[in-house]
């Protein structure tokens, strides 16, 4: 995990900013928690304009990096409470950039599908990302 709660600067958060080491991947994860399912998975509360705000806060943070290009994919993990457990579902690939956006409008992140690399927005030197310091 790199960054939790991460809120840029013009709206949006991701709950988690991950790296797949095996795939080398940027893995922008929404975590989604429900004490039951009777009104609908915790995956189903990932709507059409949630989705764009974690797309938009991913956008920024990778304006933020000092690369060219980077792999991304976007994931839910649903949490569901049951008496005594907790049942975790990790949903990958959950939805795409493409997904986010108004039919007929430009992409917010070119090329933002399932796996595909995207080249860095913009130029300039990259800020510094934050980190939150270890918990003693």
């Amino acid at each position: 995990m790199l960054y939790r709660n991460y809120k840029p600067t013009y709206g949006g958060e991701v709950d988690l900013v991950c790296r797949a080491r095996l795939r080398m991947e940027l893995v922008f994860v929404e975590v989604k928690t429900r004490s039951s399912e009777a009104h609908g998975s915790p995956e189903e509360a990932v709507d059409w304009e949630k989705q764009r705000r974690i797309v938009r806060a991913a956008q920024e943070w990778l304006e933020q990096l000092e690369v060219e290009e980077v792999t991304v994919r976007f994931d839910i993990v649903e949490v569901i409470l049951h008496e005594g457990y907790q049942e975790l579902r990790h949903i990958q690939n959950a939805f795409t950039a493409e997904e986010t956006r108004h039919p007929g409008s430009a992409p917010l992140i070119p090329g933002a599908n399932r796996g595909d690399v995207l080249p860095k927005r913009g130029r300039g030197g990259g800020a510094q990302i934050r980190r939150r310091p270890p918990r003693g």
